[in-house]
């Protein structure tokens, strides 16, 4: 059994004028799931979420951006400069947020409210890349708590042995999907180790910092054998393949 994980933290970027509702909207579905829930978010969606959203299934975790463990070194980012079609989307904050999924999978397997023995990250505005109906959305998540693995599952996109001639501190990578990840609750802990050492190790030595799915191919190259690899997009496929 799978306990779903996911986090939210507004006024990191600037991609819509109305993000608040916009991933109320999508995230409220994720909390129409049967599925057994962990998620974090700070206070202005804490407050629109309300009561809207059924406790014996889900538990949600009021937090602070600043409570990100990665604000510590913002005096540090002096070579932050990343190639994005969007700048005000893709900030040193928004970095930080995405970059925290594997603490925030962390801090649910030490909970572990619902005893589950698997933990799956679902971003919680993971509705606007599907193609299908509410309903059917809904009904994906609630088959995701059936899913376990020996390993770290992530979606890949690119072809991981494939070399792309980009600067993988400035450019994004699709190697990995970053919406959907998960595994037991071993091998989670340890990508978690494994992810904030390398995050430290990128900001210290090269005074920068990028996006996840960049920082999880790292940590591939490198540690391949903790992975469980499948194949997806940013569609249906995220969660059908899981």
């Amino acid at each position: 059994m799978s306990t779903l994980v996911s986090a939210f933290v507004s006024n990191v970027n600037g991609r819509y004028i109305d993000t608040l509702t916009r991933y109320y909207n999508f995230g409220k579905l994720l909390l129409k799931s049967t599925s057994p829930k962990i998620i974090f978010v700070d206070e202005p969606m804490f407050d629109l979420i309300g009561d809207e959203y059924d406790k014996s299934n889900t538990v949600i975790i009021k937090i602070s951006s600043t409570d990100i463990y990665l604000y510590d070194y913002n005096s540090h980012l002096t070579n932050f400069v990343v190639n994005s079609t969007n700048h005000s989307k893709d900030t040193k904050e928004f970095m930080f947020t995405m970059c925290n999924k594997t603490e925030w999978i962390k801090e649910a397997i030490l909970l572990n409210y619902f005893g589950t023995t698997d933990f799956i990250w679902v971003d919680f505005g993971i509705r606007h890349v599907f193609k299908c109906s509410d309903e059917e959305f809904i009904e994906k998540l609630n088959n995701l708590k059936y899913k376990t693995c020996n390993g770290v599952r992530i979606g890949s996109i690119w072809n991981l042995d494939m070399i792309h001639n980009i600067d993988i501190y400035k450019d994004i990578m699709w190697y990995f999907a970053g919406g959907v990840f998960g595994g037991n609750a071993n091998s989670l802990l340890h990508f978690s180790e494994l992810m904030k050492e390398k995050c430290v190790d990128i900001i210290t030595k090269s005074n920068t910092i990028m996006w996840e799915v960049n920082i999880w191919y790292l940590i591939y190259i490198e540690t391949k054998d903790i992975f469980d690899i499948y194949n997806c997009n940013h569609d249906n496929s995220i969660i059908d393949n899981y």
